[in-house]
């Protein structure tokens, strides 16, 4: 994992995500700060994927307006209509390469540049096929497997 840099593992997400299979999950965040992620769901023709925006447990927002905004400018749609939503969007599936390298990029822009998350050697991700629970490989994110992140 030494070296990782922020494209090499942009192009480990968009490769993942693209191989993702149904009913599967991906989460990708801080090790350390789990309430900075991002995750997608394949669901038959539809990724849904989103970046944590939400309201925390206590019914708090993640994010301040400030930050809720460069989501947004990354990108991001806004939740629709529920603000203790995550900021999310949908892709037809499967989708062009072009469409997972953008949603990488959006990503990576979340985890870097709004949450500040150092570099990808901070980041862990979680993989499973729901609702079985086995775990989904993700080699290619070059980060490590953590079943009991965000458990």
């Amino acid at each position: 994992m030494t070296g990782l840099d922020w494209q090499t593992f942009r192009d480990g997400l968009a490769v993942s995500v693209a191989s993702l299979p149904d009913g599967a999950m991906l989460m990708v965040g801080d090790q350390v700060r789990t309430a900075c992620f991002v995750q997608f769901f394949l669901d038959h023709d539809k990724i849904l994927a989103e970046v944590a925006s939400g309201w925390d447990q206590w019914d708090r927002a993640n994010l301040t307006q400030e930050e809720s905004a460069a989501l947004e400018r990354i990108g991001w749609p806004p939740p629709a209509r529920d603000p203790s939503r995550n900021h999310g969007l949908t892709l037809a599936w499967p989708a062009r390469s072009a469409e997972y390298r953008r949603v990488a990029d959006m990503s990576v822009a979340a985890l870097r540049d709004v949450f500040e998350i150092p570099s990808p050697e901070s980041l862990c991700y979680k993989s499973f096929v729901s609702p079985s629970g086995d775990a989904v490989p993700m080699p290619r994110l070059g980060i490590p497997f953590r079943a009991d992140w965000r458990a």
